[in-house]
């Protein structure tokens, strides 16, 4: 099923939510951008994963708040410039919060953590970089990775030219661990690794997805994700679309 099927699809299904639901549910659908390939960022593979969890997550905040809303495709490089002129309210972005535009606009939690984890070998103990003094540590080369272990001097560094050959390097013990994005990682360990290696601690860095609304818009959406992830839903939709 094509992208701009399922963002139809979606529209009506929330059009249906929003007619039962409360006054929230009665303020007009929240237009949100939405650039499908997630520029500068490349998911490969996985890029379909993500726009199918994308849009059950919006699912399921609609259907527990009555909010409503409409995805509008677009491209990446109008999706703050289309922000700006109000064509909509919200975009959905991989952006940091840098704090000039903080003081534009609304940041929600990430729906989509990013970042970069550490991979062990299973039945591994060591669950963080700061205790892996005088170890090998493996990066893909160019990785933005290999920054966050090169702030551990006594970690010894190796580079690989591809998340196969990283990986086949920890399972057969040439170095101790990875650092991987945690896309690829869940990806490769929940699948052809599986048994074999394991994810340890959380994300690294805050880089993940989230909505970015003008002022006033998009607190909401804060509280509706953490009653989500109370309910345990975000976890399921996670382990659903392999992310």
């Amino acid at each position: 099923m094509g992208f701009m099927r399922l963002v139809r699809l979606l529209i009506l299904a929330l059009c249906l939510y929003g007619c039962s639901c409360s006054s929230d549910g009665s303020r007009g659908a929240l237009k949100v951008g939405i650039d499908p390939n997630w520029y500068p960022l490349d998911f490969g593979t996985q890029t379909s994963y993500v726009n199918g969890f994308t849009e059950e997550l919006l699912m399921e905040v609609a259907h527990y708040s009555g909010m409503r809303f409409e995805l509008i495709s677009t491209n990446w490089d109008s999706l703050f410039e289309g922000l700006k002129e109000k064509r909509y309210d919200a975009i959905l972005t991989s952006m940091p919060p840098h704090e000039y535009h903080v003081a534009q606009y609304d940041f929600s939690m990430n729906f989509l953590d990013l970042g970069p984890v550490l991979v062990i070998r299973e039945g591994g103990k060591r669950d963080a970089l700061d205790r892996m003094d005088g170890e090998l540590v493996g990066v893909v080369t160019n990785d933005p990775a290999e920054t966050l272990v090169a702030k551990h001097p006594a970690i010894i560094i190796r580079s690989y030219s591809s998340v196969p050959e990283l990986l086949n390097a920890v399972v057969e013990g040439d170095i101790e661990a990875a650092v991987l994005g945690r896309i690829p990682a869940v990806n490769f360990v929940g699948d052809l690794y599986a048994s074999k290696l394991k994810i340890v601690g959380k994300p690294m860095t805050d880089q993940g997805l989230h909505l970015v609304a003008l002022k006033g818009k998009g607190k909401s959406f804060n509280r509706h994700l953490e009653s989500l992830q109370k309910r345990r839903i975000l976890d399921r939709l996670l382990k659903k679309w392999s992310l």
